[in-house]
């Protein structure tokens, strides 16, 4: 019976049906209003202040390239949307602002050397979760007699 309890479980816990109230579906100036938004908002902001505002002694991509890079920093340093997202903007900011292609891009966070090292975070997390660390000092302890 015990077996079978556990086969029937499911996965996820279910969660209790929300119960609608007639003003649910209202949306309030506050609730569109409030700091995080703002700071999503922020970012591109000052991303064309710049572009517009400052004119360098260099081509012009310079000036854009300046409004990307306060654009991103801006989403880092305020936490406006997550991490992983804010660093994925060069891949659609710089063909949007006309610095570079998306293949381009694609190809520089795709570089050998970041494959490498990616895989070596994959293959270490891996190593870790199936103790598989534990296993090998245990086998090489076991190998020289050391216990």
């Amino acid at each position: 019976m015990a077996g079978e309890d556990s086969l029937n479980a499911t996965l996820l816990p279910l969660q209790e049906p929300i119960q609608e109230t007639p003003n649910n579906n209202s949306i309030t100036i506050s609730s569109i209003l409030n700091l995080q938004n703002f700071y999503i908002i922020l970012g591109p902001l000052l991303s064309i202040i710049i572009c517009l505002l400052v004119k360098l002694d260099a081509p012009t991509t310079s000036t854009k390239m300046l409004g990307v890079i306060v654009w991103v920093f801006t989403w880092w340093i305020t936490n406006a949307v997550p991490l992983p997202v804010t660093s994925m903007c060069p891949l659609f900011l710089f063909p949007l602002f006309g610095i570079a292609s998306a293949d381009t891009v694609a190809h520089s966070y795709m570089d050998d050397v970041i494959t490498l090292v990616l895989g070596s975070f994959i293959l270490a997390l891996a190593v870790e979760r199936y103790n598989v660390h534990k296993r090998l000092a245990l086998n090489v302890s076991i190998l020289h007699n050391f216990f």
